[in-house]
């Protein structure tokens, strides 16, 4: 799973700290991905350092109390019209000045070497404008002050491929009612096989979605030209999950 780090800008504090200090809010208008790697200290940074074209959405805050205190914020990626894969290795959070001028607010970059931070072409799809099939949420995570934390509002967008409420739905356990040896037609697996698979999924995608500073990975389905994108941690073949070839998903 790929990993990255995240920080508040020296322009961020700046504005941050004039704002609280006239009583206003700084407000976040969106997000962006890029595929550069920072060659300076990612805090002195204004811009991303080679910015991509991709389906981007900023998700509603949470603020998690504690020593340090961290504000998370979902960034939603999907390979929605790509034509051809691209790798987000950083991600910026813009947001609005006192002046009302948008600037690069918060930055977030891959921590390590490339892995599973790759978007998948859309093209291999009968239909290339269909709908995405890859999602991936980044977990912004930054230190901050409760009083910090409420003088921030984001501006959620509309077309989330993924709300919150979803992700519950399909980390929820599954009730079984038929015996464990009962073999399933879709799949050829019995009810205990399945019930196996579906649980390591459910943990996997919670353990995620507890860690504030990885980036979660959710992919839907997928198809054989996409294999040769996907490193694992080593650096060779499909990351760690079950791989089932029989409904082409692979769970993480």
């Amino acid at each position: 799973m790929a990993r990255y780090r995240s920080t508040i800008t020296d322009k961020g504090s700046e504005v941050l700290t004039n704002l609280i200090a006239i009583g206003s809010q700084l407000q976040i208008t969106r997000a962006a991905c890029g595929d550069g790697i920072p060659e300076v200290s990612p805090n002195t940074l204004t811009a991303l350092v080679s910015p991509i074209t991709v389906d981007t959405q900023v998700q509603a805050k949470q603020f998690i109390p504690g020593d340090p205190s961290i504000m998370k914020i979902p960034v939603q990626v999907t390979n929605a019209g790509l034509e051809s894969e691209v790798w987000v290795r950083e991600i910026g959070i813009f947001a609005l000045d006192e002046n009302n001028q948008e600037f690069l607010f918060a930055y977030s970059w891959l921590d390590g070497e490339d892995s599973d931070n790759v978007l998948p072409a859309t093209s291999f799809l009968e239909d290339p404008d269909s709908p995405a099939d890859t999602v991936h949420i980044h977990d912004v995570a930054l230190l901050v002050t409760n009083q910090e934390n409420s003088n921030i509002t984001i501006q959620v967008g509309a077309s989330s491929f993924v709300t919150t409420a979803q992700m519950i739905a399909y980390s929820a356990p599954l009730v079984h009612t038929q015996p464990a040896g009962t073999v399933i037609e879709s799949t050829g697996q019995t009810v205990e096989e399945t019930q196996r698979r579906q649980d390591f999924g459910i943990e996997a995608i919670k353990e995620q979605l507890d860690t504030g500073f990885v980036g979660t990975t959710v992919t839907h389905t997928f198809a054989p030209s996409q294999l040769p994108y996907w490193k694992g941690y080593d650096g060779t073949g499909l990351p760690e999950g079950v791989l089932d070839t029989a409904s082409n998903k692979l769970y993480l």
